[in-house]
């Protein structure tokens, strides 16, 4: 066999840097939060260059293509990690600095901050300063013990993130956006597909045609509003994520992601808790609680693929640090529950269900055949719920609705049909009145004439979208001019954007022709 040439072979790991991966934050004055995690990642002699780390996604200079979630899905979490948050503004001065922040045995903290910060874009850093980890000190003392000159007892500022303060009276919008199937063309039904998102890199990762733009555009149309990504991909995408974004040149303020680890961990507790508690696990018989063990872990599996229970408590706890009049556009697709889940979340809002009736029909919920919600998740939805109307009163933020029709799902009229019956009895009809919970409709294209409708875009700002549209492939074509007008003639929309979809099918016809 011939030899290796050394020259071509991977750089080898010579040392570990210790980083902090945070999504980003949005608040309001008087009450912020910022989240994140703490990971050691192993590096090369080359990237020991600390001016070379972008230490808002925690990456080196160049690994923005080359980054792949199956790359970080072994990063080695940094146990119980003591940090400090600081906030500076966009001049560079500190206007927040913390106490000690502990983070869990996984590495993930949170801080929330009460103090009243000034309206605008800072920026937070994350700053190291112990650990309270037996374990963890002595793994951090064999590796310095047998490395010379190790960055790691070195580092300071371990990570950045971007907070974003509005005012208290703000009563403008803020976007919250799914992003599989929604802004990514993500292969999420099959077990192949699932599997190559894995090693998919940024440049990899296909837009949905015209999404990208429309979120441009939607930035521009509603002066400058706040961008949210939720997903229910695993946390370890968050760099690969945040790579994709950066690539599309997309602006955005949080992506929230699922913490996969917690759901299998709260398992495992559960059954811990039972063992050396068994007296009250059976205080109301053998069998009330073998039900509700086979309830919870039937959940908990269910909870691990399925997104209710996840995104509406994203969704309420997002909630909590919005200002009151603030009013929020919602984007999803049919794929999976989105529109079961914002439907759930205005409902929950206004306080029309409450109290116990929300936590038993939570609990009982079984929605798409699905029976993904414990006693556990209900309860914090609940608590989210209350703590929303305490703060906010009986309100829905929610002006519009949007839910990406794809071909592996349901169409409005059937989503409608479906959400009704699992909803308590006649509460669609008291609530929506006027128009529907949300509005299912295809690709940008439909979504940019409802918003237009709506007099959230103007009719200018619909046409880089399209332009953007023309060209991409979508399931083998190519999309050109003919397949849009197409597209619009049978596009689907409610009665009130009708007349925008037709005017939009004039305009573009003469400018395709000229």
């Amino acid at each position: 066999m011939p030899e290796s040439n050394p020259s071509s072979q991977s750089p080898s790991i010579t040392d570990i840097k210790r980083i902090a991966v945070c999504g980003g934050s949005l608040g309001r004055e008087r009450r912020s939060f910022i989240r994140g995690q703490v990971v050691d990642i192993g590096i090369t002699d080359l990237m020991r260059a600390e001016g070379l780390w972008d230490l808002v996604t925690g990456l080196f200079s160049g690994d923005e293509k080359r980054i792949t979630p199956f790359l970080d899905f072994s990063l080695a979490p940094v146990r119980k990690p003591v940090l400090r948050i600081e906030v500076y503004n966009e001049s560079g001065t500190k206007i927040f600095g913390s106490g000690k922040v502990k983070a869990d045995e996984d590495g993930f903290f949170s801080c929330e901050i009460r103090d009243r910060l000034p309206v605008g874009k800072h920026t937070f850093h994350v700053i190291l300063e112990g650990l309270d980890s037996f374990r963890q000190y002595s793994k951090d003392l064999a590796h310095l013990n047998s490395t010379e000159d190790s960055i790691l007892g070195k580092t300071t500022i371990v990570g950045k993130g971007k907070l974003r303060i509005l005012a208290e009276e703000y009563s403008g919008y803020i976007v919250t956006s799914d992003i599989d199937q929604t802004y990514l063309a993500t292969d999420i039904h099959s077990g192949k597909g699932k599997f190559s998102t894995l090693f998919e890199t940024p440049e990899q990762k296909r837009a949905l045609p015209g999404m990208p733009e429309l979120y441009h555009q939607l930035r521009k149309g509603l002066n400058n509003a706040p961008l949210a990504f939720i997903s229910a991909s695993p946390h370890f995408f968050r760099r690969t994520m945040l790579a994709t974004i950066a690539t599309h040149k997309i602006e955005i303020e949080s992506l929230h992601l699922k913490y996969l680890e917690g759901t299998i961990k709260g398992v495992f507790d559960k059954v811990v808790d039972t063992i050396f508690n068994p007296i009250d696990f059976l205080q109301n018989g053998f069998k009330p609680a073998w039900s509700r063990t086979k309830k919870f872990l039937g959940a908990s599996y269910q909870s691990l693929f399925d997104q209710m229970a996840y995104k509406l408590s994203i969704l309420l706890y997002d909630r909590v640090f919005q200002p009151t009049n603030s009013k929020e556009i919602l984007m999803g697709d049919n794929t999976e529950s989105d529109y079961m889940i914002f439907t759930l979340y205005q409902l929950i809002c206004l306080g029309k269900i409450e109290g116990d009736a929300l936590e038993d029909y939570l609990y009982d919920l079984n929605f798409l055949g699905r029976d993904a919600i414990t006693r556990d998740a209900a309860r914090r939805i609940r608590k989210l719920g209350e703590e929303n109307v305490r703060i906010h009163g009986r309100l829905n933020p929610v002006t519009l609705s949007l839910i990406n029709q794809t071909e592996k799902g349901p169409k409005h009229k059937e989503m409608v049909k479906l959400v009704k019956e699992a909803l308590p009895e006649n509460i669609w009809e008291q609530v929506f009145v006027k128009e529907d919970a949300f509005f299912g409709t295809e690709s940008a294209l439909g979504m940019s004439v409802i918003l237009h409708a709506k007099g959230h875009l103007e009719f200018a700002q619909v046409f880089p979208v399209v332009s953007e549209m023309i060209g991409k492939w979508v399931d083998g074509k190519v999309i050109d001019e003919a397949q849009i007008l197409g597209q619009l003639e049978k596009l689907t929309v409610p009665e009130f954007a009708d007349g925008d979809r037709k005017i939009v099918i004039d305009l573009l016809e003469k400018a395709f022709k000229g």
